[in-house]
């Protein structure tokens, strides 16, 4: 009978797993960017088969006074409670998307759903997202990098983004809300990276990523108004 119960047990783990997305199912005409497409065949996710599979670089207990770090200050003025809902309700295909940002899809690992920028309904900001963006540096050249969702706070107004293992750097960044003055908000957007680049990091990282978040926070203000 035990014998019996692990079998079925192992089959109905089997047809779950195997219905789950797969990164070769991806629909790279859809992503718009070449660089994305690229990257989800990089070494470290070819190592994997599903979505369901990708993990955060890091988590809560790295000690992050070994990263180097970036902090960027906005001033918005509407309430943080008004900020906090854009934050969370708007769709990422509209915050994630300027300049520099180039939003390509989300895969939801909650639903087992990706969301690609063309779709008519683009998921909103929910817990172990993976957001794949591409970066256009100097309209020179694209990078492309992958965050997942790691942290929503409403009490502490913290929404905490981790880049993925795979990604050139590893690290996260989060977001903060406070109130400022008189109906305002002051949102302190703080990085914590690092990569197997001591030029990257030290030189020319930080330069590009407050232009990268600036894009990002332009369109929360953009959104509030």
């Amino acid at each position: 009978m035990k014998s019996i119960i692990l079998i079925l047990f192992a089959l109905s783990f089997s047809i779950t797993v195997w219905s789950q997305m797969k990164i070769s199912e991806i629909d790279a005409k859809k992503l718009g960017y070449k660089k994305v497409a690229k990257y989800l065949k990089n070494e470290e996710l070819k190592k994997l088969r599903f979505f369901f599979e990708i993990q955060p670089s890091i988590n809560d207990s790295c000690d992050l006074s070994k990263f180097y770090f970036h902090s960027g200050t906005y001033i918005i003025n509407s309430s943080v409670q008004d900020v906090w809902n854009i934050c969370i309700t708007t769709s990422p295909a509209v915050l994630w998307n300027g300049k520099m940002l180039g939003l390509a899809c989300v895969y939801d690992v909650n639903t087992d759903n990706m969301f690609y920028v063309s779709d008519e309904q683009c998921n909103t900001l929910d817990l172990k997202q993976i957001y794949f963006i591409n970066l256009r540096i100097m309209r020179l050249f694209n990078v492309a990098a992958a965050l997942m969702v790691t942290k929503i706070d409403a009490d502490q107004k913290l929404i905490e983004f981790t880049y993925i293992r795979g990604n050139k750097s590893v690290g996260k960044q989060i977001l903060r809300l406070f109130e400022f003055g008189n109906n305002g908000t002051k949102i302190v957007h703080d990085t914590f990276y690092k990569s197997n680049s001591k030029m990257r990091d030290r030189k020319f990282y930080s330069r590009f990523h407050q232009i990268a978040i600036t894009d990002l926070h332009k369109k929360i203000e953009m959104s509030s108004q």
